[in-house]
């Protein structure tokens, strides 16, 4: 099941009470990008061109016991999966041509009040339009929110992108954008 999540504000609702599968429910969210062809590069390319586009995943969180933190590979705060907060960023792709981008996993959202998922360029791209951002989150009930970041404005080279909130086992995962 594929949700896309168009403007600013649209959201998509997860019971984690009807949660069909004895398995744990897990949401990971993944950030892609495109890297842009240099093709037709003259004889003077190797001295101007632009480094690979690279762009940054991480997220700011809460707990239900109120411990607020970030996760994110600037200062190598990649997480934990066994222990609080149960979160995880898988990788820095600092090139864009991992096949699958970066990842934040949340092993145990049921214990997360709000993650507030955002992204930045850390070089080579004018703005999130131009290399074709965009964010999936795979739920392992089968469930997909599809979004892209064509939204936020382009003179910030940072995007608050979506935020998952867990209210009375329901799980809210709203397109942000600013």
């Amino acid at each position: 099941m594929s949700i896309i999540l168009e403007k600013k504000g649209d959201s998509h609702q997860i019971d984690l009470g009807k949660n069909s599968f004895d398995k744990q429910l897990i949401i990971k969210a993944n950030l892609n990008w495109s890297q842009k062809s240099n093709r037709n590069a003259g004889l003077l390319s190797n001295f101007t061109r632009k480094k690979a586009s690279d762009l940054d995943l991480g997220c700011m969180y809460e707990m239900m016991n109120g411990k607020k933190g970030v996760i994110q590979s600037l200062g190598d705060s990649f997480g934990a999966q066994e222990r609080s907060p149960y979160i995880v960023l898988d990788q820095d792709d600092r090139t864009g041509a991992s096949r699958y981008g970066e990842n934040i996993t949340i092993y145990r959202p049921e214990m997360i009040k709000r993650v507030l998922f955002f992204a930045w360029i850390y070089q080579g791209a004018n703005d999130f339009q131009s290399v074709n951002s965009e964010m999936i989150f795979q739920v392992t009930n089968g469930e997909q929110v599809y979004l892209k970041l064509n939204s936020p404005n382009r003179q910030y080279s940072f995007c608050a992108a979506a935020m998952i909130r867990n209210h009375n086992s329901q799980i809210k995962i709203i397109k942000e954008e600013h």
